[in-house]
């Protein structure tokens, strides 16, 4: 929290690492730029006040997605 405020004080460019995925967003980091890591590297975030609320993992996903096996047999 120390960090995010430092760094919208001096005016927003300052980014920050930060490996707390359970975080949850509070409206003071409202247009900060956070860097979550989601277990294999970190993920840039620009804080919106949609974001209010929420955990800072829900917007870095730990997983890639690449389809159900099912779909590929309809295409042969």
């Amino acid at each position: 929290m120390e960090k995010i405020e430092t760094a919208l004080k001096e005016g927003g460019r300052r980014v920050v690492k930060t490996w707390s995925r359970r975080s949850t967003i509070l409206p003071t980091f409202v247009g900060a730029n956070v860097m979550v890591h989601n277990g294999h590297k970190f993920i840039p975030l620009f804080i919106t006040e949609n974001m209010v609320g929420h955990k800072l993992g829900e917007f870095a996903p730990t997983r890639t997605f690449r389809g159900h096996s099912g779909d590929r047999k309809g295409k042969k």
